[in-house]
């Protein structure tokens, strides 16, 4: 064997090894510290390279390298191979419900792209500034229903501000309710019941537009202090509580009927709240993510074109997902997503 030969399989071994002992850390640790959390947020960009190194491993026999790389190789598969599934979703379209974090004002040139193209009936917005709010007031008429939710203070290290959460709609809302027993941290989130009876559906459908704990990546010691859930070690356990909540609030909306949940989880595939979320287990939320479903793409909607991770969802019980998409950010960090659903039965 020449020596670039050697190197390189050198190379796929201490690829593939690295990858199982971060994979292992995440599945053991979950977003207990600062390091597996990361690795779970950006799991998409070090799994899928030992789908490359598999078959390469196989036609040279080079069974060391693949004995490496087949748990990370596996988990890829876990994480990419329902996109690749024919015929996933379609058919007839009863809700579309879109997610979008608005960055404050940065947003609403994406928001005004959202609501262009996709037209959706239901929108969910998480960081709606007092000074976003101020102009979305005065626009949209096509959404003659809003709700708003208590601005938050939101920190860092550039002394951040508040933001709060929204639903719009095109049919009337019905009732709202605060979610009690959140965390310490945790932003104020309300069930947002809507009467959809005029696109087919129940008279009471909740829906919730979630913002869990920001995690205050790289943050000094003043940004941590400034931030409602601490640290990024802090803000992952805030996430996890975060989302055990919500699943119990959703196991007792969907025992009455549909629910739809969406908005920036802070988290992705590969981190404990998105797992809590749609868990089936006694803890779990049993909640469908719709991108898992039906979606096509990788959909990673934190971070400019393409994202670092997949962290805005919207989940449903009670419904079947029909499609779902990415839309364009527009200025915000964020890009929105937008999910066609179809009431069951």
């Amino acid at each position: 064997m020449s020596t670039a030969g050697r190197l390189t399989r050198s190379l796929a071994v201490l690829y593939g090894a690295g990858a199982s002992a971060a994979l292992g850390a995440v599945v053991v640790l979950g977003d207990g510290t600062a390091a597996t959390y990361v690795a779970g947020l950006t799991a998409f960009w070090w799994l899928p390279p030992a789908l490359v190194v598999v078959p390469v491993a196989v036609a040279v026999r080079a069974w060391g390298v693949l004995a490496a790389v087949v748990a990370p190789a596996v988990a890829a598969g876990a994480l990419l191979g329902p996109l690749a599934l024919p015929g996933r979703g379609g058919g007839s379209t009863d809700l579309r419900v879109a997610t979008f974090n608005l960055t404050g004002t940065r947003g609403l040139d994406g928001l005004r792209l959202l609501v262009q193209r996709w037209q959706p009936d239901v929108l969910l917005l998480q960081e709606v500034s007092t000074d976003a709010r101020r102009y979305l007031d005065e626009h949209y008429p096509q959404y003659p229903h809003r709700w708003y939710g208590a601005a938050s203070r939101v920190g860092g290290d550039d002394g951040g501000g508040t933001d709060g959460d929204a639903v719009w709609s095109t049919v009337p809302i019905a009732s709202t309710r605060a979610v009690t027993g959140l965390p310490e941290g945790a932003r104020p989130a309300h069930v947002v019941v809507l009467d959809a009876g005029a696109l087919g559906g129940p008279a009471a459908l909740p829906v919730l537009s979630l913002h869990l704990a920001s995690p205050c990546l790289g943050c000094s010691p003043w940004g941590r202090e400034n931030n409602p859930a601490g640290g990024t070690t802090e803000a992952a356990r805030t996430r996890v509580a975060e989302a055990r909540r919500y699943a119990q609030v959703a196991r007792e909306l969907a025992a009455e009927g549909p629910v739809v949940l969406g908005g920036d989880l802070n988290s992705s595939d590969f981190n404990e709240p998105l797992r809590v979320l749609t868990g089936d287990g006694p803890d779990g939320g049993g909640l469908t993510d719709v991108h898992r479903a039906v979606g096509t793409r990788p959909q990673l909607t934190r971070g400019s074109n393409p994202g670092y991770a997949r962290v805005d969802v919207v989940l449903t019980a009670g419904m079947e997902p029909v499609a779902d998409a990415e839309g364009t950010a527009g200025g915000s960090t964020h890009a929105p997503v937008v999910a066609d659903l179809r009431w069951e039965g």
